[in-house]
């Protein structure tokens, strides 16, 4: 016992079998659902494939707005009223004002130096147009009042998101199906083409809508409680088993199977689904949904495939993103909202002439009851970064059934975790930090026994 003990690889040897007890105790005993870490509503809703406005910089008469973006104009259109005033070369924009200032004199109001900009970037179709709203202000006029200010002012108004926050491009959210054969992507690609009748000329919406249709009618008898196969198998395979009549599904496999669809025939959609918490961990006793990055208005819109609701909508017929329903929810604040549903299945009895097979808007607080239950002030909203597959829980033998499947969460597990959003702290960050200091020991200490024997 002596000689084991006087070994130099004995104290690595103690330390690895402590740090290897230490990850297994962590990981076994996790939380489900528990691969996420809160984020921002900018970070989830406010992608780098669209503008935004980091800073700006004023130099006399001169506006400088750095924008992000992952596209850079050749040029730039200066426009006030609708008139073309300058054209700015290059992929920063120069926005010049005139000397309309407000000083505080001659009874003129604030209100009277508001100047209106819009920049837009060339060529045509590059991006939509940016708006400022820019009022001046003398130093002068805080200076008569017997306050000290350093220079002029100048207050800043932007119709795109403005500050420093972490973009992600909607590719991030795309799962490419590599894990799937190409013979069945061939054939998921034939049901789009030649079953759903997509074409190139819809619109996305348009897709969605005949996806979420399509999806409908196929598996109208598949509703129930999924076999455990389903949370290995790819959302193809999912499909095909639940129309076949040998699996069933709910609102999970719905939405995977949407999510699989509705990327493979270009429109960006991720898989969504959130929870309750206990003492500020997920619960997984919740929903699932997506939601599909609609180009035409730069924006994420909530869809529920297993409710037939296509999209929500404000008064003005914005996309509203599943942080914004769930505002809606907390506020009971639905005046003017619109859902896009399909009435057949779920939504037979509402007193709407509609066709049930044509997809109608409708006031969303008259099918929001699935969100009204869901969205509590304490729920946790997750997005799941792709693959499309589900999390590991406590079946591991399933591990062992598909490399994707057992790849996909390991990487969930240590770093590629799924963003989230509260409006309650949670633990997600903490539980990352204490996983990823463990691998880390782990490595460490594997290194050092290595080494010492």
């Amino acid at each position: 016992m002596q000689d084991v003990v006087q070994n130099p690889a004995f104290i690595p040897a103690l330390v690895t079998l402590v740090i290897v007890g230490a990850n297994l105790w962590v990981f076994f005993r996790r939380e489900w659902e528990s691969n996420h870490r809160k984020a921002d509503y900018a970070q989830i809703n406010y992608p780098s494939d669209t503008p935004s406005l980091l800073r700006w910089r004023i130099s006399g008469q001169r506006l400088y707005p750095e924008i992000i973006w992952d596209k850079a104009p050749s040029n730039w259109q200066v426009m006030v009223d609708g008139k073309v005033i300058e054209t700015v070369s290059g992929p920063t924009p120069v926005i010049t004002l005139s000397d309309n200032y407000y000083t505080g004199k001659d009874g003129k109001p604030l209100t009277d130096c508001v100047q209106n900009y819009t920049l837009r970037p060339l060529p045509a179709g590059i991006g939509r147009d940016i708006i400022f709203e820019l009022t001046p202000i003398s130093r002068q006029s805080y200076l008569d009042e017997g306050m000290h200010f350093p220079t002029d002012l100048i207050l800043t108004k932007s119709n795109i998101p403005t500050g420093t926050f972490k973009r992600h491009p909607v590719s991030q959210w795309v799962d490419d199906s590599r894990y799937i054969d190409q013979a069945t992507l061939v054939e998921a690609d034939r049901i789009l083409r030649d079953e759903m009748h997509i074409t190139d000329a819809d619109t996305q919406l348009t897709r969605m809508e005949k996806i979420m249709h399509y999806i409908k009618v196929q598996l109208v008898e598949a509703g129930g409680i999924p076999k455990n196969d389903f949370r290995w198998k790819n959302p193809f395979q999912i499909f095909t088993e639940m129309r076949q009549g040998i699996g069933k599904g709910w609102c999970t496999q719905n939405a995977q199977i949407f999510t699989f669809f509705a990327n493979r025939v270009g429109v960006a959609t991720r898989f969504v689904y959130c929870g309750t918490v206990q003492s500020n961990q997920f619960i997984y006793d919740g929903h699932s949904w997506t939601e599909s990055y609609l180009e035409e208005q730069n924006r994420w819109i909530y869809s529920d495939p297993v409710k037939a609701i296509v999209g929500v909508f404000d008064r003005q017929g914005l996309a509203l993103n599943t942080a914004d329903v769930f505002q809606l929810v907390q506020y009971d604040a639905y005046e003017g909202s619109k859902a896009r549903i399909f009435r057949n299945w779920h939504w037979k009895d509402l007193p709407v002439e509609a066709d049930p097979d044509i997809a109608v808007d409708v006031p969303f607080e008259m099918v929001n009851m699935t969100a009204k239950k869901q969205f509590t002030p304490h729920a946790i909203i997750k997005y799941r970064r792709p693959p499309n597959i589900e999390d590991i829980r406590d079946m591991y033998s399933m591990l062992f059934t598909s490399g994707s499947f057992a790849w996909s969460n390991f990487k969930r597990y240590l770093w590629h975790h799924d963003l989230a959003y509260s409006n309650m702290p949670t633990k997600g960050e903490c539980v990352y930090h204490l996983r990823q200091s463990l691998f880390v020991g782990l490595i460490l200490s594997a290194a050092w026994l290595v080494c010492a024997s």
